[in-house]
């Protein structure tokens, strides 16, 4: 976003980062993150672990112990407050030391969105604002002090997953490079989660899939390489491209590739070659079978269209949250870019799914909301788990400078 007039900023306002980028996201009065001094995160309560299951102490007594990987005496973090203030009062201790980040701040709509009643309904409370003032300048200031802070934050082998939509995540790459360095971008993942019945728009395809913009702090960032299982009716399986032998095994094809003639004889006695009609040799593949659906798995990639929105979740898993996102999604991020005992933020947390999914997972956890509304059901959906380790709920500081 250029602007004639702007306030000047040093160039690459982020220090200490490697492969400095040599672009730059101008907007009207931008200025460099400002060095906000850590102050004391009050502690309101402590919530104790809960759960079947638990290690046994000295004597036999029976202790609260932590989930697989987790560290013993660690407590996770529910954060209320503005994040750009609890971000720079968890600096001190935790700078360099979360592994993954997931980021999904308000995306610039200029609206107020509001709670949900089980119906569907909008219930009267607000759950939070997404205006920043006239323009979007004041949005991109906003953003951009936020990913400076968490940036800080990770670790050399940490990852950040910034989630976005067409509002502002065009501009949203051109920052994470600024602040990270081009080298630093690693995907821009494709949630595409499907129709939500939205009203065709003179001039334009339907919009319905948000981004995720991948950035990793050093070329050793954690990734686990996952797989995708997709499963295919029965009854369509011919028609997507799955044939059936003489034995009735499903099976795909690939190209021979790079196979010797030696390993192609040895295939064929196997029954894995097949011909086309043309006479190539294809190398066949067989597929399992389960509740009438063929099940081909293959390697994930960066167009994830098998994660529905929360339209789709189960009623359970519902808070009323507006804008929560599907715990499936949250699994994938943190299966993919973590490990067990790893430390996962999420400063812009909503109603917890993050927190949820990484206690389940077994991770350490930090999570923050400015909305009172969504650290309520944060706590409730946290507590209302079989079983979760403690964790503090801490209240951040307002105005600090």
């Amino acid at each position: 976003m250029a602007s004639k007039q702007h306030t000047s900023v040093p160039r690459n306002p982020g220090q200490g980062r490697a492969n400095v980028s040599d672009v730059e996201l101008v907007w009207e009065g931008k200025a460099a993150p400002s060095k906000r001094r850590p102050r004391p995160l009050a502690l309101v309560e402590t919530i104790r672990a809960k759960g079947e299951g638990r290690a046994t102490g000295e004597g036999g007594a029976e202790s609260e112990g932590e989930a697989p990987g987790v560290p013993d005496g660690w407590t996770n973090k529910l954060i209320h407050g503005d994040n750009a203030t609890a971000l720079a009062s968890l600096a001190p201790t935790y700078r360099g030391e979360v592994g993954l980040i997931y980021a999904d701040p308000p995306f610039a709509t200029g609206g107020e969105f509001r709670l949900r009643r089980p119906d569907g309904s909008k219930a009267g409370e607000t759950a939070y604002s997404d205006a920043w003032g006239p323009g979007l300048a004041s949005y991109l200031q906003m953003l951009y002090e936020r990913l400076a802070l968490m940036r800080e934050l990770l670790a050399e082998r940490g990852t950040l997953y910034l989630h976005v939509d067409w509002r502002a995540g065009h501009y949203a790459r051109v920052m994470l490079d600024e602040l990270f360095g081009r080298p630093a971008f690693r995907n821009t993942i494709v949630w595409h989660y499907g129709g939500r019945g939205a009203k065709a728009i003179a001039g334009q395809f339907p919009r319905n899939h948000d981004m995720l913009l991948v950035y990793a702090k050093s070329p050793g960032a954690a990734f686990n390489r996952l797989r995708q299982v997709r499963r295919v009716p029965v009854e369509e399986a011919p028609r997507r491209g799955y044939r059936r032998d003489a034995d009735g095994r499903w099976f795909k094809t690939a190209p021979r590739g790079d196979y010797t003639d030696a390993s192609i004889r040895r295939l064929e006695q196997e029954g894995r070659i097949y011909r086309t009609r043309t006479g190539r040799e294809r190398v066949k593949y067989f597929l399992p079978v389960e509740g009438g659906h063929v099940l081909d798995e293959k390697l994930l990639g960066d167009v994830w269209d098998d994660i529905g929105d929360m339209m789709h979740a189960p009623a359970a898993e519902r808070t009323g949250f507006p804008t929560q996102k599907p715990e499936a999604l949250l699994a994938r991020i943190i299966e993919a870019s973590s490990k067990p005992g790893d430390l996962v933020a999420d400063f812009f947390c909503g109603s917890g799914t993050t927190a949820a999914v990484a206690e389940r997972l077994g991770r350490r956890w930090i999570a923050c909301d400015s909305s009172l509304a969504a650290i309520d059901i944060a706590r409730r959906r946290l507590t209302s788990m079989p079983r979760h380790g403690p964790f503090d709920l801490l209240s951040a500081t307002a105005g600090a400078g």
